[in-house]
């Protein structure tokens, strides 16, 4: 009997945000019968900074599910070292059920995505469908469900790009100005994003599991109450709350005294704290 993780309703929706890292270049497959164009010049993107970035925007900008190690594994062509990563983790009986299931579901966006040299769609519809089978977590199987359903209709696709290509169109679409995004140079890129998109209690939420999962090593569950505490402190967090702040960084110091957090929570909870004392005087 398929069990079922509550855990995961209210977390359904945090998966867009992306996470911490966890700590080949591959012939694109051509997914379906359809047939690979050699238009646009057949270009081929360089290995480097700009490109790399441009690469993780467009992936991004495809699937906002894909979590922070994802996108990297993607725009730097770490696709193999990446599924191992995840299979670790997946593999880990000390890691939770919805941190297992987030593992291969990550695995089944990163085969997908258009912008992935080493994209496999083959390989992407088996471990969503590992991830929906064996874990049976409602809201992410709704997720999961509509991904497959959109590898499903590639496959009448007649006309197929490489990644390169997928890049290449991209790169020549009008984009958005960018948001002016909150970047304390402890934040997390992870945290940005979920202060700037509104998602804050999502980013708290998958924080938390990461805290209160067995498998996180201590520097995992500290640099997560850290990254809360920063969520909170933020001036750029309309429901920011420097008491709570407060309350996360002290926690660090209390839970995890020898962390490598620790001495930058003890900063800025002196911080807040003297801020606190210059008010009330």
């Amino acid at each position: 009997m398929m069990r079922k993780v509550p855990l995961f309703k209210k977390a359904a929706s945090l998966l867009g945000i992306g996470l911490i890292a966890v700590s080949l270049q591959a012939c694109f497959p051509g997914p379906g019968t359809g047939l690979t164009v050699a238009g646009l010049g057949g270009h081929k993107f360089a290995m480097n900074k700009e490109n790399i970035e441009l690469r993780a925007h467009a992936a991004l900008h495809e699937e906002s599910d894909l979590l922070t190690y994802s996108v990297e594994a993607i725009s730097k062509d770490k696709t193999d070292e990446a599924v191992l990563t995840y299979l670790e983790g997946y593999n880990n009986p000390e890691n939770s059920d919805p941190i297992r299931a987030i593992a291969l579901y990550q695995i089944g966006l990163v085969y997908m995505n258009h912008y992935n040299r080493g994209r496999d769609d083959n390989k992407a519809a088996e471990y969503l469908v590992k991830a929906r089978d064996e874990f049976n977590i409602d809201p992410l199987n709704q997720r999961i469900e509509t991904r497959l359903a959109k590898l499903e209709k590639r496959k009448d696709n007649v006309v197929i790009l490489t990644a390169d290509q997928h890049l290449m169109n991209w790169k020549k679409q009008p984009k958005l100005p960018p948001k002016n995004i909150p970047h304390d140079e402890e934040m997390k890129d992870f945290t940005a994003r979920a202060i700037t998109t509104d998602r804050i209690q999502e980013a708290i939420l998958l924080y938390t599991l990461m805290y209160e999962n067995k498998g996180s090593t201590d520097q995992i569950r500290a640099s997560s109450l850290f990254q809360i505490g920063l969520m909170y402190m933020s001036p750029y967090n309309a429901k920011g709350d420097q008491e709570k702040a407060l309350e996360y960084f002290i926690r660090i110091q209390r839970e995890f005294p020898n962390s490598e957090v620790a001495k930058r929570a003890n900063l800025k909870a002196g911080y807040l704290i003297n801020k606190q004392k210059i008010v009330l005087d």
